[in-house]
């Protein structure tokens, strides 16, 4: 982000209304000379500083400072750099390794004599700090003024949440329990209340159990699917402006990022049980097929339109067909669900089979040995293309986001293979955004043709755990299969990506949906699902409202949540200043809106589905 700069000595925190993620530094040049003062997040990683201001001599100038991460500040006089050498330190083997993999060359950095002061500090959102710099060091930043906690309003936000779903669940409870009745019967005689029960138990018909289109449905199933809609809702509307409710700017991992595999995984799910449904009422293979197809083709128009509107929260503005964004969400959802589904068509049994004796614990993978033959010599196609498909200016198997990244070594080498393939084939209709923490970099799609591949082998985990529901009709025997796998997927993907951010063969990258993100989202999304198959389910002690409701129709809110953008009352208009505690209210006003029609739509037993 840039530094907004104030005039020497004229400029002051309180003379400007701080926005967002925005705090005041106030720097003090005790140099008779000009110096030149850089900055940069360390959530760029391997980058060089940024000049932010030249700081004229005797001077005491301000700035605005990013706070969403840690920030490197140091100084540059008579071309050595001061107070750099904490952060130098940090990223020195970074550097050795990249040096000796890639054989980079970078100009080496001139190192000044220098103090121990740590010059990477983590600024709090519309907190005052100050930091001297004199010939030849600095002071540390030290804090003038201590702001409210940014996060305070999500801890609001939870509590409120808590409070009322207490309330709820201790009417529910009342309700059913029948306290209130016997409550309301305390003053009645003791033998003229045992006739009046006997009488009752004599005379009251058994209840008669309605049977309505929620009735079939998988509950567990439809409420992690509610999980996931409700919370891109949220994330889509701006999450509060908290950098851990919005995608990672490339490697890591936060909640928003866990979306999407989500819907993949849980559409990967469904495959399965619809397929076995429909084989055993001898519906044919081919027409299954062409049913699958004629689905993908819908998700993938849905999606075209959706890319059709530029929407914010604030207007709605159609683009030209020359600036269409070609991929997105459901055309990456709607193609790895056809590959998936038609494998699943081709290969799969009406019935359960009981066979392979010793090895009958692994039915489940064995009655699926083709499926993932196909399944992981796609995964190995994906592999071999992002490490080895030659990429011109760039190094083959760079998974960077280029720009600033590597101190700029590769700044036109976006995404690697995965980026050149999308701006080959597609041109301009990608996405197409070319600046963020790395800087100013090519444009990439991060649900193109790679992610794509990719997400196949996430749709495929997901009918994994849907026949394990299916083989296996003891409880036991599917938690344990489900927690299995969720131990698998984890350790694999921590192996790929050396349990860290940014070290490992592959990091976890949401943008390029690498393979140790695809792991270890599916980690995750097969212990969620466990845990709501005991809660819902086994144990019965969540009726997984109000995220059930939500789930049954997650399609329909998808679509509405887009075309709602900016128009009134899914959307407020905020006065004055925005701050963390009034944009997170308006997302969670938006987010229970859109589960309100939900339930209204659960009542009215009202299922769209695609």
């Amino acid at each position: 982000m840039e530094l907004l700069v104030g005039r020497n000595g004229n400029f002051s925190c309180d003379d400007k209304t701080l926005g967002i993620d925005i705090a005041c530094l106030s720097l003090i040049n005790s140099n008779n000379g000009s110096i030149k003062f850089y900055g940069q997040s360390t959530e760029c990683f391997l980058c060089n500083g940024t000049l932010r201001s030249v700081l004229p001599g005797n001077s005491n100038t301000t700035l605005s400072v990013d706070t969403k991460h840690p920030y490197h500040v140091y100084y540059v006089q008579d071309g050595l750099e001061y107070c750099q050498w904490v952060y130098f330190a940090a990223y020195y083997c970074s550097f050795l390794l990249l040096f000796r993999i890639y054989r980079i060359t970078v100009p080496v950095i001139q190192q000044a004599p220098v103090n121990d002061q740590v010059t990477t500090f983590k600024f709090e959102e519309h907190g005052h700090y100050e930091m001297n710099l004199t010939d030849r060091s600095c002071s540390e930043i030290y804090t003038t003024y201590q702001p409210p906690n940014p996060y305070m309003p999500i801890l609001a936000a939870f509590m409120l949440m808590f409070f009322f779903s207490a309330t709820w669940a201790l009417g529910t409870f009342v309700a059913r329990s029948g306290l209130m009745t016997r409550f309301l019967r305390r003053d009645v005689p003791e033998v003229q209340s045992d006739l009046g029960r006997l009488q009752e138990n004599e005379s009251s018909p058994r209840p008669i159990e309605r049977v309505t289109r929620f009735s079939t449905r998988v509950k567990f199933l439809d409420t992690f699917r509610g999980i996931a809609i409700l919370l891109m809702i949220f994330v889509n509307n701006g999450g509060g402006k908290y950098w851990f409710f919005n995608h990672s700017p490339w490697n890591g991992i936060t909640l928003a990022d866990l979306v999407l595999p989500f819907f993949a995984w849980i559409m990967g799910f469904t495959i399965i049980i619809s397929l076995r449904t429909q084989l055993r009422i001898s519906i044919s293979r081919s027409r299954i097929i062409l049913r699958c197809f004629c689905r993908s083709v819908t998700l993938i128009f849905l999606g075209l339109v959706i890319n059709s509107l530029t929407r914010t929260t604030e207007n709605c503005v159609i683009l030209k067909l020359n600036d269409l964004r070609f991929p997105g969400i459901l055309q990456l959802l709607g193609v790895s669900y056809f590959i998936c589904a038609t494998l699943e068509a081709i290969f799969t049994k009406a019935q359960r089979t009981f066979q392979y004796d010793r090895l009958k614990f692994l039915q489940d993978i064995l009655d699926a040995w083709a499926q993932w033959l196909v399944i992981i010599a796609i995964a190995t196609t994906h592999l071999l293309l992002t490490f080895h498909l030659p990429v011109p200016g760039c190094p083959k198997g760079y998974l960077g986001p280029g720009g600033l990244h590597e101190h700029g070594a590769h700044a036109n080498c976006t995404a690697g293979a995965a980026g050149y393939i999308d701006r080959t084939i597609f041109g301009n209709h990608i996405y197409m955004k070319k600046s963020g923490v790395y800087g100013k970099h090519p444009p990439y799609d991060p649900e193109g043709i790679m992610s794509t591949i990719s997400a196949v082998l996430l749709v495929y985990m997901g009918v994994q755990a849907g026949r394990i529901m299916l083989t296996y009709h003891q409880a036991k025997s599917r938690v344990i299969r489900w927690l299995l796998w969720s131990v698998v997927t984890g350790i694999l993907a921590g192996i790929l990506c050396n349990f860290s951010k940014e070290d490992g063969v592959i990091p976890v990258n949401k943008s390029m949906m690498s393979l140790s993100y695809v792991l270890a989202t599916s980690s995750i999304a097969f212990a969620m699902n466990t845990i709501l198959y005991i809660l819902i389910d086994l144990q019965h002690w969540w009726s997984g409202a109000p995220f059930f409701y939500a789930g049954t129709n997650a399609i329909f809110l998808y679509m509405g949540h887009y075309f709602t953008m900016g128009v009134f009352p899914w959307t407020l208009t905020i006065n004055g200043v925005r701050t963390h505690a009034n944009v997170l209210s308006l997302n969670l006003w938006t987010t229970a809106l859109w589960a309100i029609i939900a339930y209204v739509l659960h009542k009215k037993e009202i299922i769209l589905t695609v």
